[in-house]
């Protein structure tokens, strides 16, 4: 029987230090600023768990965040640990870091634990994948950049009963000696690999999406690549020969069989089973070779070689997939960190768009600014919510008639609307659908608004003020895809 004795891991940090302030118009989203830190290569900062997102067995207590996975639907292959996923927003930082050290005050049990991710956003706009540190060991960035952001992991034991976590703070440096981007590949890895449906609509993704009826998105056994709930700032390219059928979809689950097999990577980079061959899977290595003995991560006998999970909507409509089989499968996020856009971006900024292409109509009451981090290209607008529309209007052409994704991005904070309201109307002038989106979190990431079938012609995205009062919508650019 485990122990139920508590041990308890506490440090101290000096206080905060982040770039520049809201504008005057805007309230401000980040915390407060503290003490400057004590050399020039180290910045300090809480995060706030008033602005993280989660799925429901996370919940904020006067006590700090509890992970309680009592209801979670669990996989098919039956996962002997259960892993809580708590994202806070992006944060600019005022200088480049390299190195992030999380300093956690929490409570757990024996067979608890409590890891922190954190990522970097290139240059030009993509996210590195998550780099994870567990016992409180320091996070080195594949490179150097100012724009960071952290996810906790919360582990539950085998009872089901998951830590407490009560402050988390963090230390930035830059140490140097990261990689170059420059040096990374700039062509996306390949991989042939066994694809298996995940099924489990009505459950809860490691991102917090609750999966619908022939949804679309693929599970990757680590959450180094696991997108935002909505985002897709990792995607896939799964191509399946037998059909001829190709879609690029986000990766927004964990799985199948481990949670810590990123095959994809190289052995320098691999979190476990180094040894193995690059893009490889550990349970396609054990399956067919008898590697590990022929477990998996948990001590269980993978029933298949599988590397990939699929979606419902995916895996039957999109790939014309009737049983599990062998699948190719490009991650397109392998260029170093600057994600490929996969489709049309309309930026809120027309001097960034090719306007025979798209372009974007705001009238003088939204304001431009750059406070608040994780915006794409050079700024956003925003305007106070009121009982008028006065949309931000994204037009977008379309030479035929196709059906598309639409995927909107904003920066996030406390003051933003909770449902800003997104209306998606064709060219021929026909409202297809009004999509509301809680801008207070999702931000600095690509959020999927939903698939339509538009004709030719001018079809646009409008973002409404019309939502309650006291808040702000947030305007920052559209993709087409």
């Amino acid at each position: 029987m485990h122990s139920k004795v508590r041990s308890t891991v506490m440090t101290m940090m000096l206080g905060v230090s982040l770039a520049g302030g809201a504008a005057v118009a805007e309230p401000a989203t980040e915390a407060p600023r503290g003490s400057q830190p004590a050399s020039a290569n180290a910045l300090r900062w809480t995060e706030d768990f008033a602005t993280g997102e989660g799925s429901g067995e996370l919940v904020r207590t006067r006590e700090g965040l509890v992970y309680e996975p009592y209801n979670v639907m669990r996989r098919p292959e039956g996962l002997r640990t259960l892993t809580g996923l708590y994202t806070f927003p992006a944060r600019k930082l005022e200088q480049p870091v390299d190195t992030v050290r999380p300093l956690l005050q929490a409570k757990s049990a024996l067979g608890m634990s409590v890891e922190v991710d954190v990522r970097v956003r290139s240059a030009s706009g993509g996210w590195s994948e998550w780099s994870i540190s567990s016992a409180g060991e320091a996070v080195r960035l594949p490179w150097a950049g100012s724009e960071v952001q952290v996810r906790l992991a919360l582990v539950a034991d085998e009872q089901g009963r998951g830590p407490v976590v009560h402050d988390v703070k963090l230390e930035g440096s830059l140490e140097g000696g990261t990689v170059s981007q420059e040096a990374a590949t700039l062509t996306p890895l390949t991989y042939r690999i066994y694809a298996t449906r995940e099924g489990l609509v009505g459950g809860t993704t490691a991102n917090g999406h609750v999966i619908k009826s022939y949804d679309r998105f693929v599970a990757l056994p680590s959450r180094r690549a696991l997108a935002t709930n909505g985002g897709t700032e990792y995607q896939v390219k799964v191509c399946y020969p037998v059909t001829g059928k190709c879609t690029t979809t986000s990766v927004w689950d964990v799985g199948p069989w481990n949670t810590k097999d990123d095959y994809w990577n190289a052995s320098s980079v691999r979190e476990m089973w180094k040894d193995l061959p690059q893009g490889k899977p550990e349970a396609q290595a054990a399956y067919q070779d008898g590697y590990n003995g022929g477990y998996d991560q948990f001590g269980r006998r993978p029933a298949n070689p599988a590397g990939i999970d699929i979606a419902d909507g995916t895996f039957w409509t999109d790939l014309g997939l009737s049983n599990n089989d062998w699948v190719n499968v490009t991650y397109l996020w392998t260029t170093g960190g600057s994600t490929p856009t996969t489709g049309l971006i309309i930026d809120n900024n027309n001097a960034a768009n090719d306007t025979t292409k798209g372009y974007v109509s705001i009238s003088a009451n939204w304001t431009a600014t750059t406070s608040t981090a994780g915006y794409y290209g050079t700024n956003y607008q925003y305007a106070p919510t009121a009982a008028i529309s006065d949309a931000a209007v994204f037009y977008f052409y379309l030479p035929a008639a196709a059906t598309k994704t639409i995927d909107a991005r904003w920066t996030a904070g406390t003051n933003r609307s909770a449902a800003a309201p997104f209306i998606i109307t064709n060219a021929s002038g026909t409202n297809l659908a009004t999509v509301y989106k809680n801008q207070q979190t999702g931000g600095g990431a690509w959020n999927t608004l939903g698939t339509w079938s538009f004709p030719a012609g001018w079809n646009k995205v409008q973002l409404s003020r019309w939502a309650t009062e006291g808040f702000v919508v947030v305007a920052d650019a559209i993709q087409v895809r």
